[in-house]
């Protein structure tokens, strides 16, 4: 079997939450003999050449570079990018297309699939499809709407672009007509988590069936690798890692330990300078011990390993949360946030789901609590999702499309 992959970008070149899922759902569809071509967007300015062919751990990529005007503030449809796909798709004449994200690419990819007879699954990694901001985060003093109410959507949107509010009310409209056909035209869909197919169902809107396939650990997990675990007469090793930005609660966080007696480990890259600079100068004014180690890749030592808590207190509203996942099969229980999917977490052992208001209090009764802490470690659940078996359930759904 051949299946073409559609995505809005590929390792190396970004390492976010569906770049790594998409990897490694690649990885696990080679091992079962399945031919995996991928064809994704990318944040590279073009510089003359319009497909860059690489060929990363097996997989055959073919990187479409987007002109100036091929953004979405200047819209959602992009002719000579599905153009260009449909030289590659008529090339490589897979299957059938797995829709990853349209973010890269633009809208039109699962109709033009359709017309080359073509079946597509699509995959609700993000948001994109109800938000253009991606996480239904607003900004500019509004409230997140629910369902298709757009209007608090122009003001959020505007925060960016500063153009005539009734000029992105238009785009909005647009935008959801375009963003409908894609979805409407798709053979069949899935998610990663019930929160992200019922904000696909209340906000796109969308009534056909979604499939809830956790996307679960993407590696293994050797005993060898996991915590020790909190070690006597030493300070309480409290963090987080992933992406260190505003939206994933960082400022929440180092607010939360202050007076804790733990070390705080921020593990991973912050994109501001300004932002690492206010939280370093946050936790000095409250005499916190700061451990930070910056970017980590797949051949290091993973930052879960030297907690023994995990706190992943996200503004996002988030679909899935690998990090949950990685802290698990590490041996260390979370803290999360309810927002997005992360509530759904709730009845996973381990792992304690609080609002960010008061995620003080909880860190603080935690840490006064060895035997609470050692009671949720021995509560993590000794079998977690993997992306092998979202590999197989999404192989399965290839063979009833072909």
């Amino acid at each position: 079997m051949k299946v073409c992959f559609v995505t809005a970008n590929w390792p190396p070149e970004a390492r976010g939450g569906t770049e790594q899922v998409v990897t490694a759902l690649a990885r696990e569809l080679r091992a079962a003999d399945v031919e995996v071509t991928a064809i994704s967007g990318s944040d590279e300015p073009h510089a003359g050449i319009d497909v860059d062919i690489t060929r990363p751990d097996g997989v055959l990529v073919h990187r479409l570079r987007r002109l100036p005007g091929e953004y979405d503030r200047h819209g959602f449809e992009r002719p000579r990018l599905l153009g260009l796909l449909r030289m590659l798709l008529r090339q490589h004449a897979p299957d059938l297309v797995h829709v990853h994200s349209f973010a890269g690419l633009g809208t039109g990819i699962v109709p033009l699939a359709h017309e080359l007879g073509l079946p597509s699954v699509v995959t609700f990694h993000d948001l994109w499809v109800t938000c253009a901001r991606f996480f239904r985060l607003p900004v500019g003093g509004v409230q997140c709407p629910t369902g298709t109410d757009r209007r608090a959507c122009v003001t959020c949107v505007n925060d960016a672009l500063q153009t005539d509010p009734a000029a992105v009310a238009g785009a909005l409209a647009a935008r959801d007509r375009l963003v409908r056909a894609d979805v409407a035209a798709a053979a069949m869909c899935t998610a990663p988590s019930a929160t992200a197919a019922a904000f696909v169902r209340d906000c796109l809107p969308y009534a056909g069936p979604i499939e809830v396939i956790p996307h679960g650990l993407l590696q293994p997990i050797a005993a060898a690798r996991r915590s020790s675990g909190p070690r006597p007469g030493e300070r309480l090793r409290i963090g987080t890692f992933g992406g260190m930005v505003a939206e994933k609660g960082v400022r929440e966080l180092v607010a939360a330990v202050r007076g804790l007696p733990c070390e705080l480990h921020l593990v991973g890259p912050f994109y501001a300078p300004a932002f690492a600079a206010e939280i370093e100068a946050l936790a000095r004014q409250h005499g916190t011990i700061l451990v930070q180690r910056g970017r980590y890749g797949p051949g290091d030592r993973h930052p879960a390993a030297d907690l023994d808590l995990a706190v992943f207190p996200s503004k996002c509203q988030e679909t899935y949360g690998l990090v949950v996942d990685e802290a698990l099969a590490h041996g260390v229980p979370a803290v999360v946030s309810d927002f997005g999917a992360l509530r759904e977490r709730a009845s996973t052992g381990g792992v304690v789901v609080t609002p960010l208001s008061r995620l003080a209090t909880v860190l603080h009764e935690l840490v006064a609590s060895p035997d609470r802490l050692a009671a949720l470690r021995a509560a993590i659940p000794t079998s977690l999702p993997t992306i092998a078996r979202s590999a197989a359930r999404h192989l399965e759904l290839y063979r009833s499309l072909r």
